[in-house]
């Protein structure tokens, strides 16, 4: 007997247990679980995953959960929607959560934002990862089920900022506690300049950029090249500013050890000057490795362009801490 007791009382139970964590917050708690969730916009798609490197749809449910209210709610789809008190679409507030079939059962779940929009983890398609999408979206509007609410009745009303379609995904979500990406970037110096051979040298840098909570890297970095065209082996010292898509404009002077006996080596500012471009990582024994590709100026007093502009063409190993 007690132990129908528990299966029927159980559900009656849980729903308690959530009504007294809403009644027991100050803020709103809607608030608090849709703007923990949009911290992880840009966090690539990860079957199973629930922190920065990577989840799935259900993972980030959980996990606004846990950060915004310190609630453990179940982890899978298939639970949360059992948890889920179902409710008509028009009584839906930013908070409840919306449920999909996209693979012939109710496989999807994403947390309503307001005026059409949901977050998402996203796992296929043009975008992948967290991002914010539309219900008005052909595919969603096809899949969509029904909504499910798991925290109180609020008439919350957030503006969703005419989000109408998923912002840019970021490619390399921060993924370490401090704040600062190391990266060691090998390279290839060549040209096309007639005459010559495209191969002129090689370069190694190093640099530090801070990439938490911004969506500019500012970073300072050194290293060392080889150049043939101007028989110069220096140490590159440089700045540079970087977005969240990988493209990276860089500044600095260089400190030439070697250089033909013609030209200047007094050190110059700037003295080297590009933009670069770096690709989304790929796991490679461990490592997270980017293709890198510059356009730079390596300057000389008195040398023409065409010996000094060049092209780097390399590979980027990323360490966050």
């Amino acid at each position: 007997m007690s132990v129908l007791a528990f299966v029927f009382l159980s559900p009656l139970v849980h729903s308690q247990t959530i009504t007294a964590r809403n009644s027991k917050q100050g803020e709103s708690n809607r608030s608090q679980f849709v703007q923990a969730a949009r911290t992880y916009i840009g966090v690539p798609y990860a079957s199973g995953g629930t922190g920065q490197t990577g989840m799935d749809c259900s993972g980030l449910v959980y996990r606004a959960a846990l950060d915004s209210l310190s609630m453990e709610i179940p982890r899978t789809v298939v639970s949360l929607s059992a948890l889920a008190e179902q409710i008509p679409d028009l009584a839906r507030e930013p908070g409840d959560l919306l449920f999909f079939n996209t693979t012939g059962r109710v496989s999807h779940v994403g947390i309503y934002l307001g005026g059409g929009s949901f977050l998402h983890a996203a796992s296929d398609g043009p975008r992948t990862g967290v991002i914010i999408s539309n219900l008005g979206e052909a595919y969603w509007k096809r899949t969509f089920r029904f909504t499910g609410r798991i925290f109180l009745q609020e008439g919350l009303k957030i503006p969703d900022g005419g989000e109408k379609t998923a912002p840019a995904v970021n490619p390399f979500p921060f993924g370490g506690e401090l704040g600062l990406r190391f990266n060691y970037t090998g390279g290839l110096l060549w040209d096309f300049m007639p005459g010559e051979f495209p191969i002129r040298g090689g370069s190694a840098n190093a640099e530090v950029s801070w990439v938490k909570n911004t969506s500019l890297y500012p970073g300072l970095g050194a290293g060392m090249a080889w150049d043939t065209r101007s028989e110069s082996f220096s140490f590159p010292l440089f700045a540079s500013i970087a977005t969240v898509q990988g493209f990276r404009f860089f500044i600095g002077t260089q400190l030439h050890v070697t250089a033909n006996a013609a030209l200047d080596r007094s050190p110059q500012m700037p003295g080297i000057i590009g933009f670069s471009w770096n690709s989304k990582p790929m796991a490679v024994l461990g490592q997270k490795l980017r293709f890198f590709q510059s356009v730079e100026y390596s300057w000389f007093p008195g040398e023409t362009f065409g010996s000094g502009l060049r092209l780097n063409t390399g590979l980027t190993i990323s360490c966050d801490i």
